[in-house]
């Protein structure tokens, strides 16, 4: 049995609907910031429960933006390790240096004493990461922190799509939200992103730049960006948002019947969720005793189970931050144990009981003894 990591869900009704409205698309040539990117932006806009939303051409696009508005340059940006590169790497892009900082061993998401640990004087803000669809607990905290210093907040919500905390959604809980709508994520638009704020100024700035720094007709006071969505992909989003709730409603569903078949293994340890958040489960973890590699191999060749870390190694050990931010093993310890030790189970939309079954029997058989 073939069990993917992940894959995108279209309904048939919902194939048949895309095709259509893209026929009218190429049929009129608005391919590019046309009707459907406007109307996906105020949906996501009204479903996220903020003023503005700007929709661009990928989740780092959407990073970079107000990166760039809060004006980084030769500034610390601070973001957790534990999240894909593009996360730090915009700091970098937008001007900044990034600051990586370690994680909570219970949440794998940013902890706030060592963010606190890190504030300098030349530190501008933070980039939080929802990792894996959960909005930290700690996500009060970290808001209050930011405001004592005077920095800016911005979520990474790359992956937590229709998650909220105390019913507020991720992507109106700071300045400004980030997101991706890579295929793999909780909704796509095939490739895709979006900013999220209650900043006009900001909504105005990424409107800008996003098209070349462009204000008004042929004026163009900044530099830019073709970080444009297409009519096309915002036809794709406005379908998948219309059943992001009944979507993240069916991935909770699918990781309460992980978590139940997990208690059979005693070592295993998946995140607990506090009763004021709603997790998308982008991804579904487990923390081990044990580094996870070889059974991850293991599920692979000899069950065709696809898995995969969140992330290892870290972003402090990727090379290129080695050689150019001089980070060492053993500067961030909890990243550094805990993210070899956990395996990301597959979960989409779609997958069976058989298969959550032949998962977890599957990952039974390989434990160590």
């Amino acid at each position: 049995m073939k069990v993917p990591a992940a894959k995108p869900f279209f309904s048939e009704e919902d194939i048949r609907s895309i095709l259509s409205e893209i026929g009218t698309s190429l049929r009129t040539g608005t391919l590019t910031l046309g009707p459907n990117v406007k109307k996906f932006e105020d949906m996501f806009a009204e479903y996220t429960g903020v003023k503005h939303a700007v929709a661009v051409n990928s989740g780092t696009a959407s990073l970079e933006i107000p990166l760039r508005y809060f004006d980084v340059k030769d500034m610390e940006v601070i973001v957790p390790t534990n999240t894909f590169v593009a996360s730090a790497n915009t700091v970098y892009f937008a001007g900044g240096k990034p600051v990586l900082a370690d994680i909570r061993e219970d949440t794998l998401c940013l902890d706030p004493e060592d963010m606190k640990r890190r504030i300098t004087s030349k530190t501008k803000g933070v980039i939080v990461v929802h990792l894996a669809g959960l909005i930290p607990p700690q996500m009060k905290e970290i808001r209050e922190i930011c405001n004592d210093k005077n920095l800016f907040l911005i979520e990474d919500a790359a992956q937590a799509h229709g998650a909220s905390m105390d019913g507020k959604k991720a992507g109106s809980l700071s300045d400004a939200g980030s997101f991706s709508f890579f295929p793999t994520k909780p909704m796509t638009t095939g490739e895709g992103g979006m900013v999220t704020t209650d900043n006009s100024n900001l909504d105005k700035f990424a409107r800008s730049l996003r098209h070349h720094g462009i204000e008004g007709r042929d004026n163009y006071p900044r530099f830019g960006y073709n970080w444009r969505m297409s009519d096309i992909n915002a036809i794709i989003g406005i379908h998948q948002l219309q059943h992001l709730d009944a979507f993240v409603k069916e991935r909770n569903e699918i990781a309460k019947k992980y978590s139940k078949l997990l208690s059979r293994i005693k070592s295993a340890r998946v995140i607990q969720v506090p009763p004021n958040i709603v997790h998308s489960y982008y991804k579904f973890a487990v923390i081990l005793p044990f580094e996870t590699a070889n059974l991850q191999r293991a599920l692979k060749e000899k069950y065709e189970i696809e898995t995969s870390f969140l992330y290892y190694p870290p972003v402090h050990l990727q090379p290129i931050y080695q050689t150019h931010f001089g980070y060492k093993a053993g500067m961030l310890p909890v990243s550094e144990d805990v993210l070899k030790r956990m395996i990301c189970l597959p979960i989409f939309i779609g997958i069976t009981d058989e298969q959550i079954n032949y998962v977890v029997e599957s990952l039974e058989k390989e434990m160590p003894v």
